[in-house]
């Protein structure tokens, strides 16, 4: 599955409420498993693992971006949730982050989460695109972006 395979409308989050990093992963889990029909229980176990990544190194980037990723068991498709925090959020990088991608990749297909990832890195080499992006008012702007 590519990138643009794994972005779903009903996954994209403007603006996010978080204040600090882990309630933004949890936001952004919370789309993915109210989509899915996820118990607590799953979306905590996501959570979990996703947090897990971040103590192995803060996946904040330059220019604001954040993309905590985790490759999940029984997964079976990838799945990308996008936010836009309009107050930007402490996720270990050296700025605050605004834009987060959160990637949940079958743990089965390690190549379909480097090949995601890669491809959020490249779109985002734009900076351009970046601003577009940060701007972006509501979760159609964001989906816009990507698709027209």
């Amino acid at each position: 599955m590519a990138f643009l395979e794994a972005i779903d409308k009903d996954l994209i989050k403007v603006p996010m409420t978080a204040r600090n990093g882990k309630e933004a992963v949890e936001e952004l889990v919370a789309l993915y498993g109210s989509k899915n029909g996820l118990l607590p229980s799953e979306t905590n176990e996501i959570v979990s693992a996703i947090m897990e990544r971040e103590r192995l190194g803060s996946t904040a980037m330059e220019n604001g971006i954040a993309i905590p990723h985790a490759k999940i068991e029984g997964l079976k498709n990838a799945s990308v949730m996008i936010g836009i925090s309009r107050l930007g959020i402490d996720f270990g990088g050296s700025d605050a982050s605004s834009i987060f991608f959160l990637v949940l990749a079958p743990a089965e297909n390690p190549a379909e989460h480097i090949q995601i990832l890669s491809s959020i890195a490249k779109v985002c080499s734009s900076d351009l695109f970046v601003r577009m992006l940060r701007s972006s008012k509501t979760k159609d702007d964001v989906y816009q972006l990507f698709f027209e």
